[in-house]
């Protein structure tokens, strides 16, 4: 039964092997028209990310929605969530890949645990040699989903911790005189951090929603950082009903930064509270020594 399973998942992978060597029909195009137009889709794919897939079965998942919703659930993939994550990180990878890299996995669970299952009959017992390919795709059957949270809350943690530095820049712009969209587009074109790039793309995604303030609350939601929504929010409330905004992010840039300050206050608490025990047993113990040996001492003398 295993090598039924190992010949099943070999089957599938060659399946859904790329055509590396495979040709279009028609060999080179030859014509200068046809060029142009081939590079002029090449260029409109790029820009709108309809990259066509190379492996067979993930353009099948591509095709058929119902069937991937299905797989997704048959899966524990939360589809919905996994999507906004690879949109948020700009990852070159599919909800399809994913599925496809699941089920890969469960056909390796399955061959592991029919081998360790046929291996402890055979030898009458359980040895943990015989286990660990079975932890082994386990651990890859959840490493995807672990990668992509991890992944995540990093750039999510970034972006909190960015946003105080970020807006400070915007104010000192304002109060000089600025606009504040002028001035939010020149800090992110001086800011080389993670924030400084999505804050860069607003001029992208102004021309997609047709309104500069439509895609700062659009990328505000999308990260769903607390803080860069809050001052999101409250920049178009200010720019829509025209009243001074410089006052607004002073009182918001110093509240992001006491926070970020009591946090780092509180990790540094739980970090002494952890190392306590071995300052404790690293102190106590010459100590304890220093008291004991003149004791010791003293009683050998005595004696």
């Amino acid at each position: 039964m295993g090598l039924l399973c190992a010949l099943i998942g070999l089957a599938l992978f060659l399946y859904g092997l790329p055509a590396c060597l495979g040709r279009e029909g028609g060999g080179f195009i030859l014509s200068l028209f046809g060029r142009i137009e081939r590079e002029q889709q090449a260029q409109l794919e790029h820009s709108f990310r309809q990259v066509r897939s190379r492996w067979t079965l993930v353009r099948l998942l591509e095709k058929h929605d119902d069937v991937l919703h299905r797989l997704c659930g048959w899966l524990g993939i939360d589809r919905k969530k996994t999507e906004e994550t690879l949109q948020r990180l700009r990852l070159k990878v599919s909800v399809p890949e994913i599925a496809l890299v699941r089920v890969v996995c469960l056909i390796l669970i399955a061959s592991a645990l029919l081998h360790l299952i046929a291996s402890t009959y055979a030898e009458h017992s359980l040895h943990l040699a015989n286990s660990l390919p079975l932890v082994a795709s386990l651990i890859l059957y959840l490493l995807p989903s672990w990668l992509l949270d991890w992944a995540d809350k990093r750039v999510k943690g970034e972006i909190r911790e960015q946003v105080p530095v970020f807006f400070s820049i915007v104010l000192a712009l304002v109060e000089a005189g600025m606009p504040l969209q002028s001035a939010v587009k020149e800090t992110a074109r001086r800011f080389d951090a993670r924030l400084g790039y999505e804050m860069a793309r607003l001029e992208v995604e102004e021309k997609r929603l047709g309104n500069w303030r439509k895609a700062l609350e659009e990328l505000a939601f999308r990260w769903e950082v607390d803080a860069l929504t809050t001052i999101a929010l409250e920049m178009n409330e200010a720019v829509s009903k025209g009243v001074s905004i410089a006052s607004m992010l002073a009182a918001q840039v110093e509240e992001q930064v006491r926070q970020l300050e009591d946090e780092a206050a509180t990790r540094m608490n739980r970090l002494n509270i952890r190392l306590l025990p071995f300052v404790i047993i690293l102190m106590g113990v010459p100590l304890l020594f220093l008291v004991i040996g003149p004791v010791l001492i003293g009683i050998e003398d005595r004696l």
